[in-house]
């Protein structure tokens, strides 16, 4: 691909469904390693999840997402790939368009990456202990999860909640 050349999504239903499998796969792996203890590696499994999903929500309002010509530009060249550093613009837009807790959500999901790569390492994490970041951890599984099922996979939506429901989470 030449310099300069915007890549295009050429399946926008196939991208989807692959990011929303993407998030799928990260939700249960987060909670097969909040299981065996790995809270930090479920944190930043979650935190994936989150990323698939929000470019799911920016490929599907591709029209709607940017304001001018040079966000429509950033939003085709990269936007779409919900990069980390771009994650609290795209939230708050997401949340202009009508997704309620996206901004929230993001903040939580910021909070467990950190927590993720920092651990309680004091002045670098979010949290005072474990048991916090768990509690947070459960939480954004939990509002993922309904994002997944309103795009249309309740199926798999509820199988990840029967899991995360379970007695040892809450």
């Amino acid at each position: 691909m030449g310099e300069g050349v915007v890549p295009q999504v050429k399946d926008l239903g196939n991208y989807v469904k692959f990011r929303l499998e993407e998030a799928i796969i990260e939700l249960n792996l987060a909670i097969e390693l909040l299981e065996r203890g790995y809270s930090r590696k479920a944190s930043q499994k979650a935190f994936m999840a989150w990323k698939a999903i929000v470019s799911a929500l920016v490929s599907l309002n591709m029209d709607n997402m940017p304001k001018d010509e040079k966000e429509r530009e950033w939003y085709r060249k990269i936007g779409f790939l919900a990069l980390t550093t771009g994650l609290n613009v795209i939230a708050r837009r997401l949340e202009e368009l009508g997704y309620r807790e996206a901004v929230g959500i993001n903040s939580l999901a910021l909070k467990l990456h950190r927590y993720a790569y920092n651990g309680l390492y004091r002045g670098a994490s979010d949290y005072a202990d474990r048991k916090d970041a768990i509690e947070d951890l459960v939480v954004l599984i939990k509002k993922l999860t309904q994002l997944i099922a309103e795009l249309g996979r309740e199926k798999e939506a509820n199988e990840i909640l029967k899991k995360i429901e379970g007695p040892t989470h809450g």
